[in-house]
C-alpha cells in the first residue's frame, strides 16, 4: 500500500512495500516491460523495491512511465517533463519528481549505525554547528540531505566531507524542517534547500 506526501513542485511520494512481487507486477500495466528485468534479478527484496518505484510513480502521475538510465547510472522518465530521483531503505521505496530543474531524494531506516560512519561525512564547520555530540536524528538528517544534494549535481562519484557543506539546519517543527546545502562538486557550486521529514521508521529528505 503507498503512503503518500504529495507537493505540486515537487511531486514526491513513499511506497510501504507489504506486497509480494508477484502481487505488485499484477498492478501494473506493462508486465511485458517489466519481466525481463524480474527474472533476471534474484533477489526478492530488489524485486519488490523496483517495482514499488514504478507503482508510486504511477500513483504519482496516474500513468505508467518508462525509468531510464544514465551511463553514470542516474535515473531519468522517457518523454516526459519530470526529473526524476529514487531512494530506497528496509521496506520502503520514495520517487522525488521535479519539473525544469533536477529532482534529489534519499529515505533511510533510523538506525545507530550512523555513529560508525559520521567521521567519513561530516566536516569541521559542520561539527561547529551539530555540536560535540549530535543525535542519530540529527545525523541520519546530515547523511540524507547530503545525499539528496548529490543526487542533483547528476554526477556518479563524490566525496561526502568536501564536496558538499551544511550551512543551516533549520528545525520548523520537532519532525521536519529545511536544511541549505552548498556543493562544490559541479562547477556552479550551487547552494540547495533541501527538506526532510522524520518518521517513526525512517527520515527523508528532498530538494525544493
Amino acid at each position: 500500500m503507498p503512503v503518500l506526501q504529495t507537493h505540486a513542485d515537487p511531486l514526491w511520494g513513499i511506497w510501504k512495500i507489504e506486497e509480494t512481487w508477484e502481487e505488485m507486477l499484477r498492478q501494473l500495466d506493462r508486465q511485458t516491460d517489466y519481466i525481463s528485468y524480474i527474472n533476471n534479478c534474484k533477489s526478492d527484496n530488489r524485486k519488490k523495491e523496483w517495482l514499488a518505484v514504478r507503482l508510486l510513480l504511477k500513483t504519482l502521475t496516474g500513468k505508467e512511465m518508462k525509468i531510464a538510465y544514465h551511463s553514470n547510472g542516474t535515473p531519468y522518465l522517457i518523454d516526459s517533463e519530470y526529473n526524476i530521483s529514487i531512494s530506497h531503505t528496509k521496506g520502503y521505496a520514495a520517487v522525488c519528481l521535479n519539473r525544469g530543474k533536477p529532482a534529489g531524494i534519499d529515505i533511510e531506516h533510523r538506525s545507530e549505525r550512523i555513529h560508525k560512519i559520521k567521521s567519513r561525512f561530516l566536516n569541521e564547520q559542520e561539527w561547529e554547528i551539530l555540536g560535540a555530540n549530535p543525535s542519530t536524528d540529527t545525523l541520519l538528517i546530515c547523511w540524507c540531505v547530503k545525499e539528496a544534494t548529490f543526487k542533483l549535481t547528476g554526477r556518479q562519484t563524490a566525496d561526502w566531507q568536501k564536496d558538499f557543506h551544511i550551512l543551516t539546519l533549520e528545525h520548523s517543527s520537532c519532525n521536519n524542517g529545511i536544511a541549505t546545502v552548498k556543493e562544490t562538486l559541479t562547477p556552479r557550486s550551487a547552494t540547495c534547500r533541501i527538506s526532510y521529514h522524520i518518521y517513526p521508521e525512517f527520515i527523508v529528505a528532498y530538494s525544493l
